[in-house]
């Protein structure tokens, strides 16, 4: 479909296609089998072939498409690829283009001479299997992260399952732009404040691909819009020669408004507009915003300390299938979390969903695309440097993105490859936190791998705690959409260890009851996850900047129908676990520590409170609320709550005591934080406790 408007023509649609799952085909093979239509059918582009019912394929498919071309062919014109996972080579009229390797990045030819009229596009896709033992999971080469290997995919870390689902195809947009004399490759946006910080220089940098046989002068308009709706334009003329041009430019904004995260402020982002007879315009948004890590690995925006209260996020197996609404729809449940930082973890999504975190203010922690271990090879270095810098310069303009981090649990590979990736990213991105790697010596696995929830009182692992957490099975409607009703309970092992279901840590180290249905399973299991996530975080949260400076549970939600350390499972369905975050994730939180949690009737009853405000806001004049299954049973004043700040309550402050006609049971203490001035309620948490008789 040609958008003249635009000068574009959308290739996405029906393609005619060739399975070659040992590779032996080669081009004219092709040729000869549209001839004959051997072998041919047909596949919507884009999608990851599993989605299109090619179940478990690994290897080469070759994709054919026939497109006719009516425009003027005076200019560039520009064959543009948003995503082909994982390997790609391109023939345009039978005519050899290039190729490209990786799964995120965008690619282009120069189609100028090659295009005609009538046209046949042919795409070899190759993502192959990777020998087990031999290369996979050990030293695979396939830059792919959690998407062909990880404990929460499909099959697992099997040696046998553990590739399924193959995540090959083209999954994002094909079109061909034409009628311009330049091709852009990449656009970046800095910001930087001056020495008073109240005014920011913006840096654009523009790099790209002239079709001109001399060089010329030409006009570019630069338009500035602020989230306040005031606007800049700039006007310039720049010379442009052919083959490769940079071009730069520089503003200084006043008083700027600056993106936030949302629970400081307002996620404020800018919007820039290129425009010029030579090329397509160009539109994105920025931030200006600056951040840091001090010498106490402390986290700083624009100034300002803060505690990262962070869950890790693989949103989809499938990146074809993850459209605008369900990114909306997951990036709003983690703001509802009170989620203010989420780590990308071990891959690279598409671009929408980081728009959305711009848009909404929850940070970003961004992985490259590495999972463990992978060739030791130079040859694999310099890809994996190559695929590094593409992913900064990809997602370079995005004010959300806080850190790049090179590696998920490298092993011995945190001092041999990972070097090498932390120097890549710092050579064109200084703007950002950096980290080397994400290793296991700050991933908490208490109550799950090891030990039991109560040595989180230690609050191991930090400054940044980048995992901790526990599995839990989602609701039953959601298992019983995976699991058959045969292999539900009692479970059938082998069908739930596929689904990634952990059989040794739920048993004997988490030890969680199964019960005699799999209803009380279901409860015993979440009621476990969401017992560690609140424990963990109350003794992590009590840390705050001594020892502790950010958390980031594992994970959000699943990527797969599959049974894992989610809090939301695959089908949108919140567990306990989810309720659990966003309670003691609260910016303002009332941290319950129990002394005691089993009581005779007419006991004092005995906890400590600490209040914890990660707010630039002071909270004067205040009262706690004390309820006892709903009825109110006393208030305590609370005077002054520090900003960015904690405050202590010892039990000897509260002289509460049981009635001595309650019965034995289950009871729930119900605490509200409230403003005595406006009635507001600030912050609210409960705690139960049981009532048992005398002997």
């Amino acid at each position: 479909m040609i958008d003249e408007k635009e000068k574009k023509l959308n290739l996405n649609g029906d393609w005619l296609f060739i399975k070659d799952m040992s590779g032996n085909l080669n081009i004219d093979d092709i040729k000869n089998s549209l001839n004959k239509k051997n072998e041919v059918e047909t596949m919507t582009i884009p999608i990851n072939w599993e989605l299109a019912g090619l179940h478990n394929y690994n290897g080469t498919i070759w994709f054919i498409r026939e497109f006719d071309s009516n425009f003027s062919l005076d200019n560039l014109v520009v064959l543009k690829f948003l995503g082909v996972d994982y390997f790609a080579e391109v023939w345009l009229n039978w005519n050899y283009l290039g190729k490209h390797e990786g799964y995120f990045s965008p690619f282009s030819f120069d189609i100028s001479t090659t295009i005609k009229s009538n046209n046949i596009l042919v795409v070899k896709v190759t993502s192959p299997f990777e020998i087990p033992g031999e290369v996979w999971p050990d030293h695979k080469k396939l830059i792919k992260g959690i998407f062909n290997h990880h404990d929460c995919r499909p099959g697992g870390t099997s040696k046998e399952f553990g590739q399924d689902q193959n995540t090959g195809g083209i999954w994002n947009d094909v079109f061909i732009e034409y009628d311009y004399k330049i091709n852009v490759d990449n656009i970046k946006v800095t910001s930087t404040f001056l020495e008073n910080e109240n005014i920011a220089e913006v840096k654009l940098n523009m790099n790209f691909y002239s079709s001109l046989s001399s060089e010329k002068t030409y006009p570019v308009e630069l338009q500035i819009i602020s989230p306040s709706g005031n606007q800049l334009k700039f006007k310039s003329e720049f010379q442009i020669k052919d083959g490769k041009n940079e071009l730069s430019y520089s503003i200084k904004i006043n008083t700027p408004e600056l993106w936030w995260n949302w629970d400081l402020g307002a996620p404020n982002l800018y919007y820039l507009k290129l425009t010029s007879e030579i090329f397509n315009s160009y539109e994105l948004k920025f931030g200006i915003r600056k951040i840091y890590l001090d010498e106490k690995h402390q986290f700083f925006i624009n100034g300002k300390k803060l505690f990262l209260r962070g869950t890790n996020i693989i949103p989809t197996q499938f990146l074809s299938n993850l459209n605008s609404s369900k990114i909306e729809r997951m990036v709003s449940l983690m703001k509802e979390a009170n989620i203010n930082i989420v780590r990308v973890h071990a891959h690279v999504n598409r671009k929408e969903f980081y728009d959305e975190c711009d848009k909404q203010g929850i940070l970003v922690w961004q992985d490259f695309s590495l999972q463990w271990t992978y060739d030791e090879s130079d040859s694999f270095k310099d890809n994996a440097v190559t695929q590094i810098k593409e992913m900064v310069s990809l997602l370079y303009n995005h004010p959300s993105i806080a850190f790049w981090c090179c590696h998920n649990e490298p092993g011995d590979q945190i001092n041999s490859l990972d070097p090498l990736l932390e120097e890549a990213v710092k050579s064109i991105d200084n703007t950002r936190i950096v980290r080397r790697a994400s290793n296991y010596e700050e991933h908490a696995y208490d109550g799950w791998y090891w030990g039991d929830k109560g040595h989180y009182a230690a609050a191991a692992m930090g400054p940044l705690v980048t995992e901790f957490g526990a599995q839990a099975l989602p609701e039953l409607n959601s298992l019983k959409n995976f699991i058959s009703s045969d292999e539900l309970f009692p479970p059938k092992w082998s069908t739930w260890t596929y689904h990634d279901f952990q059989l040794d840590q739920t048993f004997n180290i988490a030890k969680v009851e199964m019960g005699d249905s799999i209803e009380s399973f279901i409860d015993n299991s979440q009621n476990y996850q969401a017992d560690v996530l609140k424990t963990a975080i109350d003794f992590y949260r009590r840390k705050r900047f001594n020892g502790i400076n950010g958390i980031f549970q594992f994970m959000f939600i699943d990527c797969w129908p599959s049974i894992t350390w989610s809090v939301v499972d695959f089908y949108g369905k919140v567990k306990k676990g989810y309720e659990v975050l966003k309670t003691a994730y609260q910016p303002v939180y009332i941290s319950v520590n129990l002394r005691q949690n089993q009581y005779f009737a007419g006991s004092k009853l005995l906890f400590d409170l600490y209040i914890i405000n990660d707010l630039y806001k002071k909270f004067e004049n205040n009262f706690i609320r004390f309820s006892l299954n709903e009825s109110e049973i006393g208030k305590l004043e609370v005077e002054s709550i520090p900003e960015n700040g904690m405050i202590f309550l010892d039990y000897k402050m509260f002289n509460y005591f049981l009635p001595e006609n309650l019965n034995a049971g289950l009871y729930i203490f119900n605490i509200d934080l409230v403003c005595q001035n406006s009635g507001e309620q600030i912050s609210e948490n409960k705690f139960e406790f049981k009532i048992v008789n005398r002997p």
